[in-house]
């Protein structure tokens, strides 16, 4: 018996220390940045809210929710999310961060898209059952925060690797099964993209109550920044569409504008122009918008990777457009102030070299969009 307690009480030491992400036999070092060979840079990064740094992409897996879903990085992708890894047997910091997590982080997350994520290192005892009792004792009924267990050897080596967080497990039959498994409380955030976006930590010896709570929030400040600007990215995203359609109305709008006149219908041939230039007004302020406030917080415009005859097309198509684009917009003002002085003589005689241009800027910007974003060949 003597033995044992000693062999217990050497355990719980072990699981203080590796609980506090000393590096262990078997485990990754310290998470932190990733060198160029692939491997962890010592040290713990907590980056900034607003922080830009990035480290490793998470791997690909596919484990079982406590509802017998099967869960996969796919289903995660969109959206922020924090890893949790613990287990429901764990005599170690566990149950009290968990609990922590509920009380600071998880009010934090509501009307956000951020979601919580606890990964079983445990997973042959922690069943789809046993996480739903975990899930229940801590109060947690939605599906902000998942729960997951799935294959020993799978989960084992995604927490090490895929989140850089150091895991170990002892053989030794004398410990008692929550002290045999030790691992990190510095928790990894990931990014929208599947990321890692930094780890903090949860549950480390050493620090003040006061310490713990403030990586917490910052954890969730972190999740949540990130859940804010992969929006504010995802809404930019469309302004490309919204430009080439702005495009196509303005050609639409032409032709049924000199469809209309042909027709002798001056006053609806009137109409329509005055409406494909507001919306070609519309399509310029955007168009500026995106080049010059979103393009440079997305690493610059899109690229096209055809090559030979491809490349040489795509130039030539975009160069013209842009070109007669500059020249165009002068041309299009003067006729229209022709228009509205009533001078038709001279309005007609713009509006011969006016319109050309006019159409072909409006149809080849929608021609560019196309090109740049559903014929661009894979580089």
């Amino acid at each position: 018996m003597e033995r044992a307690g000693t062999s217990n009480s050497r355990a719980a030491g072990l699981a203080l220390l590796c609980c506090v992400a000393f590096p262990v036999e078997g485990a990754l070092a310290l998470p932190g940045a990733i060198g160029a060979e692939g491997r962890p840079v010592q040290g713990v990064a907590s980056p900034s809210v607003d922080s830009a740094v990035r480290f490793t992409s998470v791997p690909e897996f596919s484990f079982i929710e406590r509802s017998g879903q099967v869960l996969c990085l796919d289903d995660l992708l969109g959206a922020p999310w924090i890893a949790i890894p613990f287990y429901a047997r764990c005599m170690g910091p566990c149950p009290s961060m968990t609990g922590d997590l509920r009380a600071q982080v998880y009010p934090l997350l509501v009307d956000s898209n951020v979601r919580m994520v606890s990964f079983s290192v445990d997973p042959d005892y922690d069943t789809p059952e046993v996480l739903g009792e975990w899930a229940a004792r801590f109060k947690v009924e939605d599906e902000r925060w998942l729960f997951l267990t799935g294959d020993s050897s799978e989960m084992g080596n995604f927490v090490r690797q895929g989140l850089k967080v150091a895991l170990a497990r002892s053989d030794d039959p004398a410990l008692e099964p929550g002290l045999a498994i030790t691992h990190a409380t510095r928790l990894p955030v990931i990014d929208p993209e599947g990321r890692i976006a930094g780890w903090y930590e949860c549950a480390g010896d050493g620090l003040s109550r006061e310490e713990l709570v403030g990586n917490m929030v910052l954890m969730a400040e972190r999740a949540l920044a990130l859940d804010e600007s992969f929006g504010a990215k995802s809404s930019a995203s469309i302004l490309p569409v919204v430009n080439a359609s702005l495009n196509g109305i303005a050609g639409i709008l032409l032709v049924a504008g000199l469809i209309a006149i042909k027709s002798g219908r001056k006053q609806r041939h009137a109409a329509l122009m005055k409406s494909a230039f507001l919306v070609s007004a519309a399509f310029l302020v955007s168009y500026v918008y995106y080049h010059t406030s979103v393009l440079p917080l997305q690493g610059g415009p899109t690229v096209f990777h055809g090559e030979g005859a491809a490349k040489a097309a795509y130039l030539v198509l975009l160069g013209t457009h842009v070109l007669l684009a500059a020249v165009n917009l002068p041309m299009v003002l003067r006729t229209l102030l022709l228009a509205q002085r009533e001078d038709w003589a001279r309005h007609r005689w713009w509006a011969r070299r006016t319109y050309p241009i006019w159409l072909y800027v409006s149809v080849t910007g929608v021609l560019v969009y196309f090109v740049l974003y559903h014929w661009n060949p894979t580089p």
